[in-house]
């Protein structure tokens, strides 16, 4: 069964990522959040996969509810993926899901409404699942470390994330604790 005519942009609110940054990206985590660009001409989303360090520049460092500016972190030069729970573009970054590949996903995949538990997040949005997926069986191991979460919603401690993206972000699922969906009709 095709998910058919989903559009991911319709009737959201968030940050419209401008795509002018290649590899601007910001890492959330239960510490705090790193905002840098990659050092390589690689995407967010193929790093991350690779497991491994991920070499950055320009990194700013805040806390993880933007209550605060960021400030400069001279010491980070990398950022492990397996301490990032969230991953998205920032504001002026490259999208983490490129068209083709949402498109690809709407055709042959089929849609949820969830609700994801990341300690200390809340994710809301839609998963594009293969059918043979079964969206509660998330939280065990796979081979895709990091989800891409569509039209998400992020809240931390009630409190709903002003800068996240309006098409897409990235979830880490070593760091789920719960899931909760319903197929969309």
């Amino acid at each position: 069964m095709a998910v058919g005519a989903f559009n991911p942009l319709s009737g959201t609110t968030g940050v419209v990522v401008t795509r002018k940054r290649p590899g601007h990206f910001i890492a959330l985590s239960e510490d705090g959040r790193i905002d840098a660009v990659l050092a390589q001409n690689v995407k967010l989303a193929d790093a991350l996969e690779k497991r491994a360090a991920i070499s950055v520049n320009n990194a700013m460092q805040g806390p993880n509810d933007g209550s605060a500016p960021n400030a400069p972190a001279g010491g980070v030069k990398s950022v492990d993926p397996y301490d990032i729970t969230i991953a998205m573009p920032a504001e002026d970054g490259e999208p983490v899901v490129s068209d083709a590949d949402r498109d690809a996903f709407a055709k042959f995949r089929m849609a949820y409404d969830v609700t994801l538990e990341a300690t200390p997040f809340k994710i809301t949005g839609v998963l594009l699942l293969l059918p043979s997926q079964d969206p509660l069986s998330l939280t065990e191991r796979g081979t895709e470390l990091f989800l891409p979460v569509f039209v998400p919603q992020v809240q931390i401690g009630g409190v709903t994330l002003q800068d996240t993206p309006r098409d897409a972000l990235l979830v880490n699922r070593s760091h789920l604790r719960r899931v909760s969906a319903n197929m969309r009709r």
